[in-house]
């Protein structure tokens, strides 16, 4: 399991558009504390079209999805990103691709005022007995643990594109929360199953992350 884990965003890169705040003036009005309930998050699909992360320029944010992330914190949530990468363990990428992805997407960050977020953990795989492998929750203990309890998903949501985030935020005790973007259609009809009945009872489904940020 590859791990990265972040307090603090870079926020000096001004934004592409010369009409908007810099990262630095948008940094004026960000929360000291986040008392809310974490929302986290799957990176691809949710945050960033679903391509391949073994070179910084697959990293495309999915329309929205900056904004969203910034209006949850504004509003006091807690943010965490809990990722699946078995391409590392296929071959098709390693865990320095995804070090250097992760470092440019806090820069992405910080250039669309996120300040900071509560974290992120990625896996290597997807063995079933992979702990940190979702559905299974060893991502979640592990931020749990590392945080020393403050980030708890049974008080919060887990907001994914797959079958297996929906189910891993449910064996967590978080909230599910579906987003229709990356593979989230698809999804959509795999909860239309009979094995799916009760899962599909508990997942909120929305067309975008900003969607769902906004109702909080």
């Amino acid at each position: 399991m590859g791990r990265y884990s972040t307090d603090v965003t870079s926020a000096n890169a001004p934004m592409s558009n010369s009409s908007q705040p810099t990262g630095q003036q948008m940094n004026n009005n960000w929360p000291t504390t986040f008392n809310k309930p974490v929302v986290a998050l799957d990176l691809n699909g949710v945050i960033i079209e679903d391509k391949l992360l073994n070179t910084t320029s697959n990293i495309v944010p999915i329309q929205g999805s900056l904004d969203a992330i910034r209006t949850l914190r504004l509003k006091g949530h807690k943010v965490s990103i809990l990722s699946d990468q078995p391409a590392i363990m296929q071959g098709n990428m390693n865990t320095d691709h995804m070090d250097a992805a992760v470092n440019q997407l806090m820069q992405i960050f910080g250039q669309a005022g996120i300040m900071s977020i509560d974290g992120l953990l990625y896996n290597t795989s997807s063995l079933n007995n992979d702990d940190y492998a979702k559905p299974n929750v060893g991502m979640v203990k592990r931020l749990y643990n590392d945080t020393n309890g403050a980030v708890d998903l049974k008080k919060g949501w887990y907001v994914g594109d797959s079958i297996e985030d929906l189910k891993m935020a449910d064996n967590a005790g978080a909230k599910p929360v579906l987003v229709l973007s990356g593979n989230g259609e698809k999804t959509l009809k795999e909860l239309d199953r009979n094995s799916n009945k009760t899962l599909k009872k508990k997942t909120q489904v929305y067309n975008t992350l900003l969607d769902f940020a906004n109702t909080l």
